[in-house]
């Protein structure tokens, strides 16, 4: 039987033409048949441009994936059987005429690897070329999409032996953390500001992506911003993807939260001179916060990552990133059909990013109504499962719930009970620690939450400034 791709693959082998190194490759693999492990582990077959080469490649994979090794003889009948190639016996016996050591396997995949970086970095330049001529596309979403381009080109064979530990590396690298932890010298990750949340999470870990999600009018939002003020006060460089509210919105709630100024009252500009003063030191010292805010609407995935790669090449670091909120971000046409698993992918890609740039994310995030049908209205993982399978994709769940927002007749009972504003903070999934429950206060005139165990980090910590 003959494959459908067989006549552009028929070639001779003596057209082996920019492909010597990979016609090497095959050579040593024919002759040291036990190195396919190795190569296996290191190359995948579109790092490979001969076609020819590229075939007989991945005739050597199947094999070693059905039989856990590979056979010349194999490859020999394979290639014959199926006519892929114009004279498989002299094909593979100029591969293996020629004289090679098993030194040379880790040398020639890195040459092949190497030109196949490069051919990603032409065609790269090339769509950069085809882009700039489009004159439907603003100059931002151009630098977007040539960002994406040049990631994918130059991230795209990544350095897999860094993920690859042995037991005695792994515990080396075990005891290395402990001894930093016992000393004070570990990256706990980025505390939140508030103690008795703190205590529970540890902080936010680089690389997790956290949801914090709630039904409507919780303070998602706000909560968001508190961290981030409390996150920058200690000189922690914030980047912030607003879909929903302007830059300017989300610096005035972290001033009437600095200040202490009623919102309302700050909102109408019915200050009082005093007032005034305090909000006028407060513009000074918020002056040098290391923040940086995207506030347009409608962005997708590939936009958001690229306003944070700008965001880290200009503030340096980043230390903590908040995205608001999920369901704000334009999912791809693709997946108009099923906006669950459109969501899923998204968070997905959201949680690869916060891999990629070394940084906790935090998500924010709505919640279905059906919560609103139980008797116990606090918020489960499974009310995150309408959204697509955020629940299993993030690597921590944060919950906000406030009874007296559930119902008119719960309101009514909190206004008698004077606990309008308690807040259960609900730690439902955390990959790295552990899950539970701590009650804030939420303080509705500065749009703000206060932790009755001690009302911010900053004072029960030493200034670090």
């Amino acid at each position: 039987m003959v494959k459908q791709n067989q006549v552009v693959r028929q070639m001779n082998q003596d057209e082996w033409s920019g492909g010597e190194q990979e016609f090497q490759l095959l050579g040593i693999l024919l002759q040291f048949p036990e190195l396919i492990n190795e190569a296996a582990d290191a190359l995948q077959i579109k790092h490979l441009g001969h076609p020819q080469a590229q075939l007989i490649y991945e005739e050597l994979l199947k094999q070693f994936q059905q039989d856990g090794a590979i056979s010349r003889t194999k490859l020999l009948l394979k290639l014959r059987e199926e006519e892929l190639v114009k004279d498989p016996d002299g094909l593979i016996d100029q591969l293996t005429s020629g004289f090679n050591t098993r030194d040379e396997l880790k040398p020639t995949i890195d040459l092949i690897k190497e030109e196949h970086q490069k051919k990603l970095l032409r065609e790269a330049a090339a769509r950069l070329k085809d882009l700039a001529d489009k004159s439907d596309l603003t100059i931002e979403e151009y630098q977007a999409q040539a960002q994406e381009l040049i990631f994918s080109a130059t991230s795209e064979t990544g350095d897999l032996e860094k993920h690859i530990f042995s037991m005695e590396e792994a515990l080396i690298a075990s005891y290395d953390r402990y001894l930093k932890r016992r000393s004070n010298e570990a990256d706990f990750g980025v505390q939140s500001g508030f103690m008795s949340l703190d205590k529970l999470l540890g902080g936010f870990k680089k690389g997790h992506l956290t949801v914090i999600a709630a039904s409507t009018s919780m303070g998602k939002t706000a909560f968001a911003i508190n961290i981030a003020r409390n996150v920058l006060k200690r000189e922690v460089p914030v980047g912030i993807i607003s879909l929903e509210m302007d830059a300017t919105e989300i610096v005035d709630r972290m001033v009437i939260q600095e200040a202490d100024i009623n919102a309302w009252k700050y909102s109408q500009g019915h200050t009082s001179e005093s007032e005034d003063e305090r909000i006028s030191e407060i513009l000074n010292d918020m002056h040098e916060y290391p923040l940086m805010i995207s506030d347009e609407r409608g962005l997708n995935v590939a936009q958001i990552r690229a306003r944070l790669r700008k965001f880290k090449a200009q503030l340096e670091e980043m230390g903590l990133v908040i995205i608001d909120y999920l369901q704000m971000i334009q999912i791809p046409e693709d997946y108009s059909q099923n906006t669950a698993r459109a969501v899923g992918e998204v968070v997905l890609h959201l949680r690869n990013m916060a891999s990629e740039l070394e940084v906790p994310v935090l998500l924010i995030s709505q919640i279905s109504r059906k919560f609103t049908s139980r008797q116990d209205k606090r918020p489960v993982l499974s009310d995150l499962r309408d959204s697509g399978n955020i629940e299993e994709i993030a690597d921590g769940v944060i919950f906000l719930y406030r009874e007296a927002h559930t119902s008119p007749a719960a309101r009514e009972k909190a206004q008698m009970e004077g606990t309008e504003g308690e807040t259960e903070v609900i730690v439902a999934k955390q990959r790295t620690g552990q899950t539970g429950a701590v009650k804030l206060e939420f303080d509705e005139d500065h749009i703000c939450f206060i932790d009755p165990e001690n009302i911010s980090y900053e004072e029960a910590m030493p200034y670090e400034g």
